[in-house]
Formats: C-alpha cells, structure tokens, sequence
C-alpha cells in the first residue's frame, strides 16, 4: 500500500525528520567524530560497527553491511511494512499522513482503536487508585505503587458495564468492539475484562495495542482464566507479541541476552529484582515470531518455563520453533525451575542471589535435545540408536543456521556412539566483515555524488555523447536533476526517490554499501572517474575495429590517449 502514500509527502518527511533521532528511539548511539556509532542490532557483535550519517541520513554497519535511511531502519527493527515504517516516522513528528479514501478509512480506524486503548488505560489506573481490593492485591504480590506506575497497571472494575460507559460517549460500540475492549451477545453489549488486574501490553515502539488481565477473585463456583488477554485486533496478534519488549530491549543487559518467561507477574517480579532484560510470552508457547523479534535485540535467549510437564512441552515448542529462526552466532538455552515454582515466587523466596543460581543451571539447546530423545528411545540396542538418530535428522533438517546444523548433528550423534549420518554440506566459515565488490568507475562516481550532493560537476562531460546511452549514466543524470530539484537532498533521500524503480534503486543500495574515501576534491575525482567510463567505452569500440584498417585503428587509439591524458588533470 505504499503508493496510497503520496512520493512528495514521504520525501518531505525524510527531509523534516533526523535518522539520528529516530534510531536513537531504538538503540543507543554515541558520537566518535562527524558519525554516531553503536554495536549493530542485526547481528552480534562486541565492538561498535554500525554507524549513522547525520549528515547523509543514512546508517551503515561495516560488519554485517546493514545500510539504508531511517525507513529502511525501522523496517528492518521492528518488522514493519513500508507504510507502517513511514506511519512510525510520521507520529514520530506529529505529522498527518495524506492518504486516498481507502487507506485513510483503515488509517484512522486503526487511530481510534489507539486513542480508545489509551483512554481505556487511564480509566483502568484511576479505578485502580479507588479500590482497596486492587491495591491490597498488589501489595501482597509485593508490588510497589512505582513499579504499577511504570507498568501502566490498573484495574478493571466489577461491573459489566463500568468502562462501556465512561467511554460510549466519545467512541462508539463498534469502536470499542474493534479494540477488544467490549464483547456483544445478541443485542447486548458489555466490558470484556471485570474485576481483574490489568495490564497493558505494547508493541516494540511503546505503543498500546491491547490488554492483559489477571482476575482478582478466584470463584470456584463459577471458575473463570486466570488470565485472559485482548482479541485479535487489527493492531494486536498475542503470537507476534512480547511483553515488556519495548522496556527490555533499552537495558544494556538485553544486548548480551534476554530472558523469556511465561507471565505479566514474571517480568514485574523480576524487574524489581533489578532483573530488567525480561520479556513475557502471551501464552505457554514460545512462537517464531517471538524469537525473531529477540534476536533484533540479543545475541542469546534463555527461555525460563516451570519444572512440570507443561513447562517442559512449552520448552520444547521453542526448540521445533527455534530451528526455522536461529542464525549462526546465537543461543538458546532453558531454565526448568523446580515443580511448582515460578520466576515471581523464586524471587519471593530468594530473590536476584536465588534466581541466578537457578540460572547457572540452564541447559543448552544440545543438552535439552539429547535428554529428550534418549529418554524415548533405548540406547542400548542398535534399533533404538537408530530411532534416536532419526530424530535427530528430522529435528535439524528444519534448521537453517549450516554451522550450527553440523555441529550439533556431530555431536548428539557422537553422544550415543554413532558415526553414522547424511553427509555435510561444505560450510565455510562467515568472514569476519562484509566486505563489497570493488565498483567500476561509473558506479563510483555515483557513489562520490551521494555522499556529497553539493559538489559542482561539469555537465557537458557527463552529457558527453559517447555516453549518452549507458545506463549508468542515465542513472547519474537522474540523481543530478533530482539534487537540483532539491539543494539540501542527502544520500538517504536520494536512494529513496528510487523506491518505485526497483532495478535502480537495488543498484543505489548496493552501490552505498562500498565504503568511500575521504577525498581531499571529491569532485575531480568524480569528473576523472567519468572520463575513465568514456575510455573504456571507447576501448570496448576498439575491439571492434579490424587492426588492418589502420586510419580507423590509430584514431581510436589517439581518441582514447587523449581521454587519459584529460584524466590524469583531474
């Protein structure tokens, strides 16, 4: 939907907003000379290698080559589409997005649904403030009123109708129906959480997208979950969503490794424990979705599930799961705690001193395979080694991280003295740093005039007809006319005024992806690197001239001497 989105208006954005800014909503960066730097948030690494231009509005990582605008960033963090990525941009700066009837109508759906969760919460803090029972609650679950504050918890109140009138005058039924914050029966309509701890849940920007709800007062005659959270809403899907991400990922211990626990209350207690790089699945299973968006931020999950049979089947979802995500360079680990325990009432017990010796007894992805499967086959005899290898085989054919593969098939296989597998496919080892091909000429000196727009350039020479028709050049005039267009355009505008062309804007990518050197006259430079395209242009029509006509062969030759020569004076 992004041509619903009028070219003119994203260019203004692009130019109204600072990538400096907006990626500073996301990781920490640090000034080192004219750039801000920070360690990469798409792959691990311990040293800073991602880099971004406040003057070219562009960012680039020089060890896994990540590049691009500030669009280009929030997509590729948070999983965003195209518009959804420019729609962040836009609330960044407060700005109206122009749309046609269509897109505005989802547009501002989408708006109110925000608005009403957002009123929804304060209404749920203030009810919280007036009862005794709500408050009493969180004090026995050891709670501070700091900590609920900067959770946002609050309290849904008894009443089947509480919320659907503090709201019904500024939103409509329907309104508060496609925010999940009402439930209709037949013609009735009423509150879907009652008397129940809430707590709302964000998205990796902070925004609320729906509710999680603890009951307060357990009946046994009339037994209801214990914890219920939010519908599927055009904003919330619980698979795709972690709680407390938006906090965790801001701790510099996220950066190392976060943890994964099943529970609202989890993370709380935890956090006050100091414990503060925790996030909380919506449900038992850890989804794929869930570990991918960890893995934007941590280079090691550890995924903390209770002692039991549930604990252990959640476990090991994460593990089949797990397997169509992992890259090389990450970890996954578990922590079972002991039956009946979880991480709020391990802190109750122990505190962080009890916690982390619970986690210094975390088994890797290896171990927790290898017990499963040799616990469901015998050892002992040849058939069950073979069953057990087969599983193996099965488990890892999903897995997609090659060096991992290889080696956690060599070694659950040597753990029960097989030798026997597929062979392995040639895996070479990853290079240290990316590192782009060398460009031509030509791609050069496109890469000299993004990196500085301003730079005067001789027009009759890249109008220079023998030229003309190179696809390159067209591409270098287009960029020229678009900077003229706009004075105080920069690398990251210019690329994504190319969007809608997909073969030059694959080629501008790619191109800004080669690092430049810190020339001394960016612009001659530029005009030598033009004046070497017509050379080899006209050593290309060389190659057609029979050498035994000489008068054709010499002039060619004389033709492509002089063009040197001009070069060398640049």
């Amino acid at each position: 939907m992004a041509q619903l989105i009028p070219k003119d208006f994203i260019d203004n954005l692009l130019e109204k907003s600072n990538i400096v800014d907006i990626i500073s909503n996301y990781i920490k960066l640090e000034k080192k000379g004219n750039d801000y730097w920070s360690r990469c948030p798409f792959h691990s690494e311990k040293t800073s290698s991602f880099s971004v231009s406040e003057n070219k509005q562009f960012f680039y990582c020089f060890g896994c080559g990540a590049k691009g605008n500030s669009i280009g960033f929030i997509m590729d963090h948070s999983n965003k589409t195209y518009p959804e990525a420019i729609e962040t941009i836009a609330n960044f700066l407060s700005i109206e997005i122009p749309r046609d009837k269509e897109a505005t109508k989802i547009y501002e759906s989408k708006k109110v649904i925000q608005n009403s969760l957002g009123d929804t919460k304060k209404i749920f803090e203030s009810n919280l403030k007036n009862s005794t029972k709500a408050i009493s609650y969180l004090k026995q679950r050891n709670i501070s009123g700091e900590t609920a504050k900067l959770f946002g918890i609050g309290y849904a109140e008894d009443d089947f109708q509480s919320l659907n009138k503090k709201l019904i005058n500024k939103y409509t039924e329907e309104n508060l129906l496609n925010a999940g914050l009402i439930v209709k029966k037949n013609s009735n309509s009423y509150d879907k959480f009652r008397d129940r701890i809430m707590f709302p849940i964000h998205d990796t920007t902070g925004n609320i997208i729906a509710f999680g709800g603890r009951i307060l007062n357990d009946d046994k005659e009339k037994p209801a979950a214990k914890y219920m959270n939010s519908p599927e809403t055009s904003l919330f899907s619980k698979k795709r969503v972690l709680y407390n991400l938006h906090q965790a990922k801001k701790y510099k211990e996220s950066k190392n490794f976060l943890y994964i626990v099943e529970g609202y209350m989890d993370v709380i207690a935890l956090h006050q424990a100091n414990i503060e790089n925790v996030v909380a699945t919506l449900g038992t299973a850890v989804t794929e979705e869930n570990l991918t968006q960890c893995f934007k931020y941590t280079r090691e999950i550890i995924c903390c599930f209770d002692g039991d049979k549930a604990g252990e089947k959640a476990a090991w979802q994460g593990v089949e799961n797990i397997m169509k995500v992992i890259k090389d360079g990450n970890i996954i680990s578990f922590v079972f705690l002991p039956d009946g325990n979880d991480p709020d009432n391990i802190i109750e017990k122990g505190g962080k001193k009890l916690w982390e010796e619970h986690v210094e007894k975390k088994v890797s992805i290896e171990e927790f395979i290898y017990n499963k499967f040799s616990k469901e086959s015998d050892l002992k005899t040849a058939v069950g080694k073979t069953q057990y290898i087969q599983k193996v085989e099965t488990l890892l054919d999903k897995l997609q991280a090659k060096i991992l593969k290889r080696i956690l098939s060599d070694s659950l296989k040597d753990k029960v003295g097989a030798k026997y597998g597929p062979k392995q496919e040639n895996v070479k080892s990853p290079s240290k740093f990316f590192s782009p091909k060398t460009t031509s000429p030509l791609q050069k000196s496109i890469l000299i005039l993004m990196h500085h727009p301003d730079i005067n350039i001789e027009e009759n020479l890249i109008n220079d007809s023998r030229i003309e028709n190179n696809t390159g050049v067209i591409l270098l005039k287009s960029i020229i006319s678009l900077i003229k267009e706009n004075p105080d355009i920069n690398m990251g505008r210019i690329i994504e005024n190319f969007r809608d062309e997909k073969r030059n804007y694959n080629s501008l990518e790619k191109i800004s992806r080669v690092p430049i050197a810190d020339y001394e006259h960016p612009s001659k430079e530029l005009h030598a690197c033009i004046y070497l395209t017509i050379r080899n242009h006209l050593r290309e029509k060389l190659k057609d001239i029979d050498p035994s006509k000489l008068k054709e062969y010499s002039a060619a030759q004389s033709e492509i001497r002089e063009i040197e020569e001009k070069s060398k004076n640049f």
